[in-house]
């Protein structure tokens, strides 16, 4: 009899013992499976976006002002910092939320958010510019009115953008980065079709009335 129960009592150890083994197995696979899967926090933190525009002032010799409002790390995959050139950080800041607009003496660093403020340069045609570099352009409208390309062009543009229309001259002004106005550019030359548009006469013009119109005093 006893030893039907000491029996019994070593099997119910095994069993045991194997049920805890099988565990702690599972819970093994499962850490690996975890611990294999993609997980963007494995990402690199990148390099403070600080370090990049020194690197390119160091290169070109140029001064840089930067808004207290500049910070943060940025991932730059397949190019060492030392070659980064002024016209790749502008596409790097671009991508970070930020822009580089050029002075006489300092380039200034700032968020996007307030580039419509700054003194841009003219984008006239006959320049080129960076694609990532933002500009004003003045682009005249002959066939159609401005004022109704508004609505079709403004959501092809970023938010801190600037689009509007002048009546007078028939013709739109633009604040955005070079690269999209020019591809503005295109849609707005596709889109002036048809009749050419007389614009109306603006405050300070003579209007002229009607033949048949009654004369004053």
């Amino acid at each position: 009899m006893k030893q039907g129960v000491a029996m019994l009592l070593v099997m119910l150890m095994a069993v045991g013992l194997s049920g805890k083994a099988a565990a702690q197995e599972r819970s093994a696979t499962s850490s690996a499976v975890v611990d294999s899967a993609p997980d963007a926090s494995a990402r690199g933190t990148g390099v403070p976006i600080e370090r990049v525009i020194a690197a390119v002032a160091k290169k070109t010799g140029k001064k840089y002002l930067l808004d207290a409002r500049v910070q943060g790390n940025v991932e730059i995959l397949g190019q060492e910092i030392s070659a980064v050139t002024y016209s790749d950080l502008l596409s790097i800041l671009l991508v970070s939320g930020y822009t580089a607009v050029e002075g006489s003496n300092y380039i200034s660093v700032v968020p996007e958010s307030i580039v419509r403020a700054m003194p841009l340069p003219i984008a006239t045609g006959k320049e080129t510019f960076p694609d990532a570099q933002f500009v004003t352009a003045v682009v005249p409208v002959k066939n159609t009115m401005a004022a109704q390309l508004v609505p079709i062009l403004r959501p092809l543009m970023p938010t801190h953008g600037h689009l509007a229309a002048m009546p007078c001259v028939n013709s739109l002004v633009l604040v955005d980065n070079f690269a999209n106005v020019k591809r503005l550019e295109k849609v707005i030359a596709s889109l002036d079709v048809g009749t050419p548009h007389v614009p109306h006469p603006c405050d300070g013009e003579p209007v002229h009335p009607p033949a048949n119109a009654a004369a004053h005093p």
